[in-house]
Protein backbone atom coordinates (compact mmCIF):
# COMPACT_ATOMS: atom_id res chain seq x y z
CA UNK A 1 0.00 0.00 0.00
CA UNK A 2 1.23 3.25 -1.20
CA UNK A 3 1.72 6.61 1.83
CA UNK A 4 -1.18 7.99 -0.02
CA UNK A 5 -3.26 5.25 0.31
CA UNK A 6 -2.10 4.88 3.52
CA UNK A 7 -3.35 8.37 4.35
CA UNK A 8 -6.67 8.09 2.45
CA UNK A 9 -7.64 5.22 4.35
CA UNK A 10 -6.75 6.85 7.41
CA UNK A 11 -9.28 10.09 6.29
CA UNK A 12 -11.84 7.13 5.27
CA UNK A 13 -11.72 6.08 8.85
CA UNK A 14 -11.97 9.91 9.89
CA UNK A 15 -8.67 9.80 11.61
CA UNK A 16 -7.91 13.25 10.01
CA UNK A 17 -4.39 14.10 11.68
CA UNK A 18 -2.41 10.89 11.30
CA UNK A 19 -3.54 11.28 7.76
CA UNK A 20 -2.25 14.92 7.50
CA UNK A 21 1.28 13.55 8.66
CA UNK A 22 1.53 11.37 6.38
CA UNK A 23 0.53 14.07 3.76
CA UNK A 24 2.65 16.46 4.86
CA UNK A 25 5.80 14.61 4.58
CA UNK A 26 5.08 12.83 0.67
CA UNK A 27 7.42 14.19 -1.59
CA UNK A 28 8.61 13.67 -4.99
CA UNK A 29 5.30 12.63 -6.30
CA UNK A 30 4.10 12.37 -10.10
CA UNK A 31 2.11 15.67 -10.59
CA UNK A 32 -1.20 13.19 -10.23
CA UNK A 33 -0.38 12.04 -7.21
CA UNK A 34 0.54 15.48 -6.00
CA UNK A 35 -2.52 16.67 -6.93
CA UNK A 36 -4.39 14.06 -5.18
CA UNK A 37 -2.26 14.68 -1.57
CA UNK A 38 -3.43 18.38 -2.08
CA UNK A 39 -6.93 17.21 -2.38
CA UNK A 40 -6.92 15.06 0.64
CA UNK A 41 -4.76 17.65 2.78
CA UNK A 42 -7.21 20.20 2.27
CA UNK A 43 -10.49 18.05 2.87
CA UNK A 44 -8.50 16.88 6.15
CA UNK A 45 -8.28 20.78 7.55
CA UNK A 46 -12.05 21.28 6.26
CA UNK A 47 -13.00 18.09 8.17
CA UNK A 48 -10.97 18.91 11.23
CA UNK A 49 -12.64 22.64 11.06
CA UNK A 50 -9.26 24.56 10.06
CA UNK A 51 -11.10 26.16 6.69
CA UNK A 52 -8.23 28.79 6.70
CA UNK A 53 -5.83 25.74 5.99
CA UNK A 54 -8.45 24.04 4.12
CA UNK A 55 -8.54 27.22 1.75
CA UNK A 56 -4.98 27.45 1.41
CA UNK A 57 -4.34 24.53 0.18
CA UNK A 58 -7.24 24.03 -1.96
CA UNK A 59 -6.34 27.29 -3.09
CA UNK A 60 -2.35 25.42 -4.21
CA UNK A 61 -4.36 22.75 -5.91
CA UNK A 62 -7.06 25.34 -7.89
CA UNK A 63 -2.82 26.81 -9.16
CA UNK A 64 -2.35 23.82 -10.52
CA UNK A 65 -5.32 22.11 -11.61
CA UNK A 66 -8.09 25.11 -12.00
CA UNK A 67 -10.32 22.11 -13.12
CA UNK A 68 -10.86 20.56 -9.61
CA UNK A 69 -14.06 21.10 -8.86
CA UNK A 70 -13.40 19.45 -5.85
CA UNK A 71 -11.10 21.94 -4.50
CA UNK A 72 -12.83 24.36 -5.33
CA UNK A 73 -16.24 22.98 -3.48
CA UNK A 74 -14.21 22.56 -0.13
CA UNK A 75 -13.06 26.48 -0.59
CA UNK A 76 -16.37 27.62 -1.03
CA UNK A 77 -17.59 25.25 1.85
CA UNK A 78 -14.68 26.83 4.23
CA UNK A 79 -15.59 30.45 3.11
CA UNK A 80 -19.19 29.36 4.20
CA UNK A 81 -18.69 28.24 7.29
CA UNK A 82 -16.31 31.25 8.33
CA UNK A 83 -19.20 33.31 7.49
CA UNK A 84 -17.50 35.20 4.42
CA UNK A 85 -20.54 34.43 2.24
CA UNK A 86 -18.74 37.19 -0.11
CA UNK A 87 -15.53 35.04 -0.77
CA UNK A 88 -18.21 32.14 -1.03
CA UNK A 89 -19.82 33.45 -3.69
CA UNK A 90 -16.87 34.84 -5.32
CA UNK A 91 -15.17 31.27 -5.67
CA UNK A 92 -18.35 29.78 -7.06
CA UNK A 93 -17.95 32.63 -9.81
CA UNK A 94 -14.47 32.34 -10.38
CA UNK A 95 -14.63 28.56 -10.59
CA UNK A 96 -17.71 28.63 -13.19
CA UNK A 97 -16.20 31.13 -15.44
CA UNK A 98 -13.47 29.19 -16.45
CA UNK A 99 -15.34 25.62 -15.99
CA UNK A 100 -18.26 23.70 -16.72
CA UNK A 101 -20.16 22.86 -13.47
CA UNK A 102 -20.95 19.40 -11.95
CA UNK A 103 -21.27 19.46 -8.60
CA UNK A 104 -21.91 23.45 -7.99
CA UNK A 105 -25.12 22.78 -10.47
CA UNK A 106 -27.60 22.22 -7.37
CA UNK A 107 -25.54 25.42 -5.79
CA UNK A 108 -26.44 27.45 -8.85
CA UNK A 109 -29.83 26.18 -8.65
CA UNK A 110 -30.61 27.52 -4.96
CA UNK A 111 -28.53 30.72 -5.88
CA UNK A 112 -31.22 31.21 -8.85
CA UNK A 113 -34.10 30.54 -5.86
CA UNK A 114 -32.13 33.18 -3.58
CA UNK A 115 -32.33 35.86 -6.55
CA UNK A 116 -35.99 34.80 -6.78
CA UNK A 117 -36.51 35.31 -3.22
CA UNK A 118 -34.80 38.76 -2.97
CA UNK A 119 -32.13 37.37 -0.99
CA UNK A 120 -29.04 38.66 -3.49
CA UNK A 121 -29.84 42.36 -5.13
CA UNK A 122 -26.74 43.26 -6.19
CA UNK A 123 -27.41 43.44 -10.45
CA UNK A 124 -23.99 42.60 -11.65
CA UNK A 125 -23.82 39.43 -9.35
CA UNK A 126 -27.42 38.49 -10.35
CA UNK A 127 -25.95 39.09 -13.88
CA UNK A 128 -23.09 36.61 -13.49
CA UNK A 129 -24.93 34.04 -12.16
CA UNK A 130 -27.62 33.46 -14.64
CA UNK A 131 -25.61 33.91 -17.28
CA UNK A 132 -23.20 30.87 -15.26
CA UNK A 133 -26.52 29.13 -14.86
CA UNK A 134 -27.31 29.69 -18.94
CA UNK A 135 -24.25 28.46 -19.38
CA UNK A 136 -24.38 24.98 -17.48
CA UNK A 137 -27.76 24.46 -18.62
CA UNK A 138 -28.78 24.88 -15.11
CA UNK A 139 -31.81 27.51 -16.14
CA UNK A 140 -35.26 26.25 -16.33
Amino acid sequence: MTPLQKAKDLMDNGQYMPAITILQNLNGLSPKSENYRLLFMSDCWYRLKEYDWAIDIADKLLQKDEQNELASLIKYLSYCNLKDFDSALAEIIHFLSHNEADLYKVTLEELLTDIKDGFINDQDIISKIEGLALKNNVLK
